[in-house]
C-alpha cells in the first residue's frame, strides 16, 4: 500500500434518515473491520427534515466526529427503488448486458430514461436449473438518485456509492454472522417512518419490500389515543410499564400504553404476513428459518414476543458490530451512541461503510 492509499479518507456509511442521520465510519486489515467513528444527530426539533436541513444536519454530524475528508456511501429505499430477482437463460456477460433493458421494461412502471439500471448475477444455491442465470435487477429513479447526490456535495463531501437500503441490511448480516446457514431468514429494519424487510435465501437477497410503517405509528397511536404530547409517548415506549398495564401488554385495546401498542404491533404482523405471503407466492416454498430486527425502533416493548409468537421462528435483534473491534479510547469518535444498546439502529449504516467505490 502506498502512502497516498494510506491516508485516503475512509468511506462513510451514511444512513440519511427522515427524522435523524447515523454515520459509521470503519477501517479493514488483516484481522478484519474496526470501528473508527460512530453516532448520530436528530433534526432539528425532530421534524420530518428537508433536503437543506438534512445536509446541514449530516454535515454537522461528519464535522463533529472528525470525517471532514470523508467519502460517503449512501442508500435509496421505498418507492425511488424496484429490485427484481429474474430467470434468465444462460447467455454470455455481453448478451445479458443487452437483455437487461428490455427486461426491465416488464417490471418497471418508469421510462427506462428516467431510471438507472443495475443489476448482478447471484452465484450460490439456487432453485433454477444449472444452465439458468439468477440475477438480481436494480431501478431506481434517476431524480431521487440526482437527489441524494446533491445532499451529499452539499454536506462538501464525495459521493462515491450510491446502494440500496435492503442491501446494506443485507451486507451487515452476511459479514457479522458468516456462520449463519438458514434455508431463508427474513431481515426487518424498523426506521421511523418506513420498515425494510429483506429476504435472504441461503444469505443472498432473494426479495425486498419497504412498508409504510414504522416506530412513528406507535407515537401517533400514543398521541391520539392517550392524548399524550410528544415527550411523554417518547418515554412511554422507553418504559417497560406505564399506569398498570404493561407495555408488552395482555389487556384489550385501550388499555392504557400496552392496549395501543398491541394494536400497532398488530398492524406490523399483518404488513410483514403479506410481505412473506406476496414472497412465497413468486418462489418455492422454503420454510422461515430466522428474523432479524434492526432500527430505530426494533426495540419497543412487546414486538419481539408478537413476531415470535406470530411466526413460531426465533426473532432476534441485530449486532451489526458483532464482528467489529471497537475502539477503548476514541473520545470525540462516538457521537449519542451506546454499542452495548444502539446497536441494532446502525445497522444500514454499517453496511453502507463497508461497501468499496468499485463493488457490486
Amino acid at each position: 500500500m502506498g502512502i497516498a492509499a494510506a491516508f485516503r479518507p475512509p468511506v462513510v456509511g451514511l444512513d440519511l434518515g427522515s427524522h435523524a442521520v447515523k454515520a459509521v465510519a470503519l477501517r479493514r486489515n488483516r484481522r478484519g473491520w474496526s470501528l473508527l467513528a460512530a453516532g448520530e444527530l436528530s433534526m432539528p426539533f425532530g421534524e420530518v427534515g428537508t433536503q437543506a436541513q438534512v445536509s446541514e444536519t449530516a454535515a454537522t454530524l461528519l464535522d463533529t466526529l472528525g470525517l471532514r475528508r470523508a467519502r460517503i456511501a449512501a442508500a435509496l429505499s421505498g418507492h425511488a427503488v424496484i429490485v427484481k430477482r429474474l430467470a434468465l437463460p444462460s447467455m454470455s456477460a455481453a448478451e445479458l448486458a443487452e437483455a437487461i433493458p428490455w427486461e426491465a421494461e416488464q417490471y418497471i412502471p418508469f421510462a427506462l430514461s428516467d431510471v438507472q439500471l443495475d443489476y448482478q448475477v447471484l452465484e450460490g444455491p439456487s432453485a433454477l436449473p444449472a444452465e439458468a442465470l439468477d440475477v438480481l435487477l436494480v431501478a431506481a429513479r434517476r431524480d431521487r438518485v440526482l437527489e441524494r447526490v446533491a445532499t451529499i456535495e452539499q454536506t462538501g463531501r464525495l459521493p462515491v456509492v450510491l446502494d440500496v437500503e435492503a442491501f446494506a441490511l443485507a451486507n451487515a448480516y452476511q459479514a457479522n454472522y458468516p456462520e449463519r446457514t438458514d434455508g431463508l431468514a427474513a431481515l426487518v429494519h424498523i426506521g421511523r417512518g418506513t420498515t425494510v424487510v429483506c429476504v435472504l435465501e441461503h444469505g443472498q437477497v432473494a426479495f425486498t419490500r419497504d412498508i409504510s410503517l414504522g416506530g412513528g405509528a406507535y407515537l401517533d397511536a400514543l398521541e391520539r389515543d392517550l392524548g399524550l404530547d410528544s415527550a411523554s409517548a417518547q418515554r412511554a415506549l422507553r418504559t417497560p410499564a406505564v399506569g398498570g398495564a404493561g407495555v408488552a401488554g395482555n389487556g384489550a385495546a385501550g388499555d392504557g400504553v400496552g392496549g395501543v401498542l398491541q394494536d400497532v404491533h398488530r398492524q406490523f404482523v399483518l404488513e410483514i404476513r403479506k410481505t412473506l405471503d406476496f414472497y412465497w407466492s413468486t418462489s418455492r416454498p422454503v420454510t422461515l428459518d430466522r428474523m432479524v430486527l434492526s432500527g430505530g425502533a426494533c426495540q419497543i416493548e412487546g414486538l419481539r414476543t408478537v413476531l415470535t409468537d406470530e411466526f413460531q421462528v426465533t426473532v432476534e435483534l441485530s449486532d451489526p458490530f458483532r464482528q467489529i473491534a471497537r475502539p477503548s479510547r476514541r473520545e470525540g469518535h462516538l457521537l449519542h451512541f451506546d454499542p452495548d444498546v444502539d446497536a441494532p439502529a446502525y445497522a444500514v449504516a454499517v453496511g453502507l461503510a463497508m461497501r468499496g467505490e468499485r463493488d457490486r
